[in-house]
């Protein structure tokens, strides 16, 4: 049963009073017996007592009873005798104002007669009838401890939301399909969708359309289709992008449970909560990307090892110069590859692939000089295993072969008509006489083969009688984060 308002049960006993006035002044004039008086307010209820100039008490109605020593109406009995002394107490001076024509109206906390503590608003009235002047007073009594025990609850209802709200990852939020609106919203709404539960509210069920992205729209309708056929409590979710103040899309995962249905069955408002997962989903789709990445380096890398077997096999070398050149290279391509994990295959700058590339070699001999670049993990892997062969071959019969031959390893970059230029030159001195050899070999072929497929430039090998020459140009190109997602065109 709904409680009535404090607004209701003033104007009950305003409508009330000016009764028991127009009563009053017929008695002036007629008597009549008080059970015709006072009948109105037995099934008040509230509390009504009335009180006499003289201290006794004319009626008390049923809902007084709780204050009451003895039972209703307790007529013509000294108020002393009757009323529970608790509340007598505070209603001595309100009393008092009243046999003076004054009207009080005060709340307090007092325990019944069976010692339940009830919280209470009384008003003392003066009785007036006609020309008699004020002839005693009216209580009226009105229990509020339920009324105030469902407000402190709600109260504090709200304040455990807006902790939870407060601490949440989530924005929360009751829609109503009937208004095209949320009718609440709470939680962690700018960490969501980039607005504040104000401008949500005020922007109504209009903004809340426009951050949806298009291609996106019709889940709303399929979870709301698929809502409509499970049974209430179930939660039902799916994910979709949402516009963010700075023109971005970010993923979202959206929950919701049925609220309120009609009596047909159709749903007419449903309870949500939303987090951002634009994280985890480009995590997913890098994870994805790497996945495809490494299954396309692995092919890569194997026909690379077979490049190299069938390449070292092919020599004239005995088995045992045939086994430490292969192993050689493929501890080389070992390395580069080390050089591309270490930066999850984006790229990886010059300087550390030409030094893990001549780690192997005298490094004392060898001078290298240059900018900080980057490169492209296909062009890092094949310059790596270039230098490789360049150090090998030096070692073995170049500048690094004797006590006193040097290696100059210089580069820069030169803008171009594409952007920039990578300009690479290796150049031996100090070494042997060079004459050039009279077949090509796997160094050869990898040094200009290579470095027109893998560096989409050139290569030009220069077997100079005072030490060999290498010139290696190809483009620069931005090695750039993967692009995963973001707003769609």
């Amino acid at each position: 049963m709904d409680l009535p308002t404090f607004d209701d049960l003033k104007g009950e006993n305003a409508r009330l009073a000016a009764r028991v006035a127009e009563l009053e002044a017929q008695m002036a004039r007629a008597p009549i017996d008080r059970p015709s008086l006072y009948r109105m307010t037995d099934a008040a209820p509230w509390g009504a007592l009335v009180i006499n100039r003289e201290g006794t008490l004319d009626y008390a109605n049923p809902a007084f009873q709780r204050w009451l020593l003895k039972p209703t109406p307790a007529a013509d009995e000294r108020v002393e005798d009757v009323v529970l002394p608790a509340l007598l107490d505070v209603l001595r001076k309100p009393l008092d104002r009243a046999l003076a024509g004054e009207q009080t109206i005060f709340e307090a906390t007092l325990d019944d007669r069976d010692g339940s503590t009830r919280y209470v608003r009384v008003q003392a009235a003066p009785r007036a009838a006609g020309d008699l002047g004020v002839t005693g007073c009216v209580v009226s009594l009105y229990d509020l401890t339920e009324a105030h025990a469902l407000d402190r609850a709600a109260r504090e209802n709200q304040e455990q939301l807006e902790r939870v709200n407060a601490v949440t990852p989530s924005a929360n939020y009751l829609f109503d399909f009937e208004t095209g609106s949320s009718i609440w919203i709470g939680g962690n709404t700018e960490a969501v969708y980039g607005h504040t539960v104000e401008e949500l509210t005020a922007g109504g069920g209009g903004l809340v359309r426009t951050l949806i992205h298009p291609e996106d729209f019709h889940l709303v309708g399929r979870r709301l289709a698929h809502l409509a056929t499970r049974p209430d409590g179930e939660v039902s979710e799916f994910e979709l992008r949402v516009l963010r103040p700075d023109g971005s899309y970010r993923w979202v995962l959206d929950r919701a449970v049925v609220f309120e249905r009609a009596p047909s069955g159709r749903i007419i408002k449903t309870l949500s909560a939303a987090i951002d997962i634009d994280e985890r989903k480009r995590a997913e789709e890098r994870r994805t990307l790497l996945i495809n990445e490494l299954n396309h380096r692995v092919k890569n890398t194997l026909a690379a090892v077979q490049s190299i077997a069938r390449q070292t096999l092919r020599s004239d070398r005995d088995p045992a110069e045939m086994t430490h050149v292969f192993t050689a290279r493929l501890v080389s391509l070992s390395a580069a590859h080390d050089v591309l994990t270490r930066e999850n295959w984006e790229g990886a700058g010059l300087r550390e692939v030409v030094d893990t590339a001549l780690a192997p070699f005298d490094e004392t001999r060898i001078e290298a000089s240059g900018p900080e670049l980057r490169l492209g993990a296909r062009a890092a892997l094949a310059l790596g295993m270039a230098l490789h062969e360049l150090g090998t071959n030096a070692t073995k019969y170049g500048a690094l072969s004797g006590d006193h031959g040097v290696v100059r390893l210089t580069w820069r970059a030169r803008p171009s008509d594409g952007g920039a230029e990578l300009d690479l030159e290796w150049r031996e001195t100090g070494g042997p006489l060079v004459t050039p050899p009279r077949r090509r070999g796997f160094g050869s072929r990898l040094l200009t083969q290579g470095v027109r497929a893998d560096l989409n430039g050139a290569a030009e090998l220069v077997f100079a009688p005072e030490g060999v020459v290498c010139r290696i140009t190809a483009p620069l190109e931005t090695v750039p984060r993967p692009d995963i997602g973001g707003p769609p065109e």
